[in-house]
């Protein structure tokens, strides 16, 4: 039992949860529909009604026309000029013509009812059709709903069973920290956030399998990785892989522990952007807004977020050179986190590898931009050798 098996209940769970959400959605999309299709039947049976009104009251203009005609023709008969001329020849054509008319206005009804019943027809045999396979749908995302959720249950019996049995097992350890959630009645002070953050080195292994689990970007960029050393020829293109992980890998891994670790505290945003009056911008890499609990990252100024609050968070992992190479773009970037209660660079711990005057330096130029330094994190080469596990694994399995 290990990371991936806390991380395949979670992906288990939010599919039942997705589930749902798919289950409400097509219930409301089927009401509206549904609801189209009751419209097209009511406009059907409406102009079945009046095509039906109108057949009727072109029969009966027939039947008048059909009584004017033989009246004047029975009249012509019984005339008797010059005392009694009748009806002239003309009224007769007259009356005919309008015979003539109606028909062709009876025929032409009952065509349109012949169209309008059709219609209705047509109508109620796409409405039943419709009702028929959305009943059918629904009860499919109903039984699979169910079946992931018994699947959920399942796995999730087991993951508990492992632990009940295994309470001090790095999975339960780790388990425990991603069920984690702020104490309630408590300020969230440095020693809770360090437990949170510097993570043993089998802790980060174990994070980066999570991630693999439940971050499809993530998953990728790793197996991108795991592809290129793979294919690498010999020892130095190898070593080029992995300098590019150092580079660039470790630092995204290094934000999304964060974002991991301060998830349960408030909702979550990343890289959200402040504008300044001079056009430039800066991009935060996390925000954490309601807070559930008070947060403390030390003395001083903006370090105290209350419940409900924000906090603004640069995470920097790099040894001390690099560190100390950023003073001037991390005082840069505090000016994007003045709208948060609290803010806070956080970095690896490699800060302490600096003298201490160029600590002192970096922290107070920090610090006095408003965003205090805390080097919580692991060390750089902890972070990179997790990442480097993760993608050498499995090239030595293959050998």
């Amino acid at each position: 039992m290990n990371a991936v098996s806390v991380a395949s209940v979670e992906n288990l769970s939010d599919l039942v949860a997705s589930l749902a959400v798919c289950r409400e959605g097509a219930e409301e999309s089927f009401r509206e529909m549904s609801c189209d299709l009751e419209r097209l039947v009511e406009e059907a049976g409406d102009n079945q009604r009046e095509a039906s009104q109108a057949l009727e009251d072109a029969r009966e203009r027939v039947a008048q026309c059909q009584a004017e005609v033989d009246r004047i023709e029975s009249e012509m008969e019984e005339a008797d000029p010059p005392d009694n001329p009748g009806p002239s020849q003309g009224e007769l054509d007259a009356a005919l013509a309008d015979l003539d008319e109606a028909k062709d206005h009876e025929l032409a009804c009952r065509a349109r009812l012949d169209d309008a019943v059709a219609l209705l027809h047509q109508s109620l045999s796409k409405q039943d059709a419709f009702l028929s396979n959305a009943g059918r749908s629904l009860s499919h995302i109903d039984d699979l709903a169910a079946d992931c959720a018994a699947r959920t249950n399942h796995a999730r019996q087991i993951l508990e069973d492992y632990l009940s049995a295994n309470p001090t097992s790095p999975a339960a350890a780790f388990c425990a920290w991603t069920r984690w959630t702020p104490p309630s009645g408590k300020v969230v002070d440095p020693a809770m956030l360090a437990t949170r953050l510097h993570l043993t080195p089998t802790q980060l292994r174990q994070v980066v399998s999570y991630l693999e689990e439940r971050d499809p970007k993530f998953k990728s960029k790793i197996e991108s990785y795991r592809s290129r050393y793979r294919s690498a020829a010999g020892v130095f293109e190898k070593g080029v892989v992995l300098r590019d992980v150092s580079n660039h890998g470790s630092g995204e891994f290094a934000e999304r522990l964060v974002e991991l670790a301060f998830r349960p505290l408030g909702d979550v945003s990343t890289q959200d952007r402040t504008y300044f009056e001079d056009g430039r911008y800066t991009k935060t890499d996390l925000y954490v807004r309601n807070l559930k609990a008070p947060v403390i990252f030390g003395r001083g100024d903006r370090a105290f977020a209350p419940e409900g609050g924000a906090l603004a968070i640069e995470v920097k992992a790099g040894h001390a050179p690099y560190l100390r190479a950023q003073k001037e773009h991390l005082v840069f970037q505090a000016g994007g986190h003045q709208k948060a209660h609290a803010s806070a660079t956080i970095c690896t711990a490699d800060i302490h590898d600096l003298t201490e005057d160029e600590e002192r330096e970096l922290r107070e130029a920090v610090r006095n931009a408003g965003s205090p330094i805390i080097g919580m994190l692991p060390r750089k080469d902890e972070i990179d050798q997790a990442l480097f596990d993760a993608i050498v694994h499995g090239e030595e399995q293959d050998e």
